[in-house]
């Protein structure tokens, strides 16, 4: 079993959001998040933001389940929803990159209001471009969103190249879906829908979550916080190649025993890291650096970047 999920701008048109409705009811579609919808009206089954800008609709007649809570800021709107916390984001092209970083910010401080961290959901358009999600190139607005989600432990579930927003010069992709890693591995065929019409410049975004097998009988591990994190923006390619042929004369380890020879290995990686680059504590102020996470163990195990 598998709950439906459809991510969709609908461009303020209300034959846009007219024809959504009888998608969702065509496919059984049990939430969805709306950006720039026509009108968010006053019912159980919407739960819009501050703004007007963006909401979370349940499906009633495929059976959704009911808002637990509802928490509203300036272009997010936050929902309990069963076991997850589905968030609605929308943020418009026409301003300007300070309020972007001003939203950003404030994003953050209300994802950590949720109270589940393991089962969140991110979902919607927040204008920005990143090679991490497919678009060809990064702008500046997508540098913040990466180092957004790297700061806030999520993970990029968009996948493919294909073009979200469509228009007569070109297109885009600046729909997204961020999940924390707990969820990411129940969330299924991500797509972008080419063969539907939306009466938008918007495609629609669907994806499936399956459901867990058992209750959630045990409370789940507290999140881990992330070690140093290097500033791979200030990667320093010369030294890293020097330090990599000098960490080389190093002895190895008994290759027989594995526990050594991970251990040995990610006392390398760090020298070598350290040595290439300045961790994020000590770079350079720079509201867009993408960093890389150090997730070495406090033996010193394999570092991963």
């Amino acid at each position: 079993m598998a709950q439906k999920f459809v991510v969709a701008n609908i461009n303020h048109c209300a034959r846009s959001q007219d024809l959504l409705h009888q998608s969702l009811a065509q496919w059984s579609i049990e939430i969805c998040v709306v950006t720039e919808p026509y009108l968010i009206p006053e019912r159980e089954n919407w739960a819009g933001d501050k703004d007007g800008t963006v909401a979370v609709v349940t499906n009633t007649s495929a059976n959704s389940p009911p808002f637990k809570s509802v928490r509203k800021g300036h272009g997010c709107v936050a929902t309990r929803i069963g076991e997850i916390e589905e968030i609605g984001v929308y943020f418009s092209p026409n301003r300007l990159f300070s309020e972007f970083e001003v939203y950003m910010a404030q994003l953050g401080v209300f994802l950590s209001g949720c109270n589940r961290r393991d089962n969140i959901i991110v979902a919607g358009d927040l204008n920005a471009k990143s090679v991490a999600w497919g678009s060809p190139a990064t702008d500046v607005q997508g540098e913040l969103v990466e180092d957004w989600v790297v700061a806030n432990g999520l993970t990029i579930m968009n996948r493919g190249t294909v073009h979200t927003c469509v228009r007569r010069h070109g297109g885009s992709i600046v729909d997204i879906t961020f999940a924390s890693p707990a969820l990411a591995p129940r969330i299924l065929d991500w797509k972008v829908v080419t063969d539907a019409e939306t009466l938008s410049d918007h495609r629609y975004v669907r994806f499936d979550l399956t459901l867990p097998n058992l209750p959630r009988a045990v409370p789940t591990a507290p999140l881990v916080e992330l070690g140093p994190r290097w500033a791979l923006k200030r990667l320093d390619r010369e030294t890293l190649v020097l330090a990599s042929l000098v960490e080389s004369w190093s002895p190895e380890p008994d290759c027989v025993n594995p526990d050594n020879e991970a251990e040995w290995f990610g006392g390398a990686m760090s020298h070598i890291c350290d040595s290439a680059m300045p961790s994020k504590g000590t770079a350079a102020s720079h509201c867009c650096a993408l960093v890389v996470p150090r997730t070495c163990s406090p033996k010193g195990g394999l570092c991963h970047g």
